[in-house]
């Protein structure tokens, strides 16, 4: 099962919006992420948060509202409880852009969740891609499209196929080989990581036109 969250960063297009709920088998809105999604045409199953910046608490047939004011959690974190117990994948809307101090914050939590979970952030111009040795990175992409790969600790044998600066069993991390503007050579890629966790970042410099999830 497929979960989709909106946050309050960047807000998608109509286009990303509808072509990621389409797919989602539930819908999550954290605060102002709610007004994100009904405004480009989607109706989220759940929203929660300490409301602080969505104003009037929303009341639509079949949606769930489910309060959480502490202060000591994120709205990402928050949104995080309503993930569905048998899901497979969580997308994120919204958790790039604006604040960069709430897109690093975002990326920090993403890394440890479970790490079996496929997990990826989406904006009109990249998708962001959580990798672990348990969830590896298998996807197809046009020729000359950039990838980064960029390690938040270090990690060990990292092999990757399909780019124009393929790694075999390499370590990456800070302080060692990081990965920035690689490209795609061959119409399949593929990165696997033997321990640790990295992020692949593929740039969609002309939009989105379908939703990428790796095979």
């Amino acid at each position: 099962m497929n979960n989709l969250i909106y946050l309050g960063g960047e807000k998608p297009s109509p286009q990303l919006s509808r072509l990621a709920a389409r797919r989602a088998g539930r819908i999550i809105a954290a605060d102002k992420g709610y007004h994100a999604a009904v405004e480009t045409g989607v109706q989220p199953d759940v929203v929660t948060g300490d409301f602080d910046s969505i104003g009037t608490i929303p009341e639509s047939p079949g949606l769930q509202v489910t309060p959480a004011p502490e202060q000591d959690a994120t709205d990402f974190e928050k949104a995080l409880r309503q993930v569905s117990p048998e899901t497979q994948s969580i997308e994120i809307l919204g958790g790039t852009g604006l604040r960069s101090d709430h897109f690093l914050t975002n990326l920090l939590i993403a890394a440890g969740l479970p790490p079996h979970l496929e997990v990826v952030f989406h904006d009109d111009t990249q998708s962001i891609f959580r990798i672990t040795p348990a969830s590896p990175f298998s996807i197809s992409l046009p020729k000359d499209t950039l990838v980064s790969l960029i390690p938040f600790a270090t990690c060990s044998g990292v092999h990757t196929t399909g780019l124009h600066w393929n790694l075999e069993d390499a370590s990456m991390g800070p302080g060692e080989q990081l990965g920035q503007s690689n490209r795609v050579e061959a119409e399949q890629v593929s990165v696997k990581v033997g321990d640790g966790m990295l992020y692949a970042v593929v740039n969609h410099p002309h939009g989105l036109n379908e939703m990428p999830l790796t095979d």
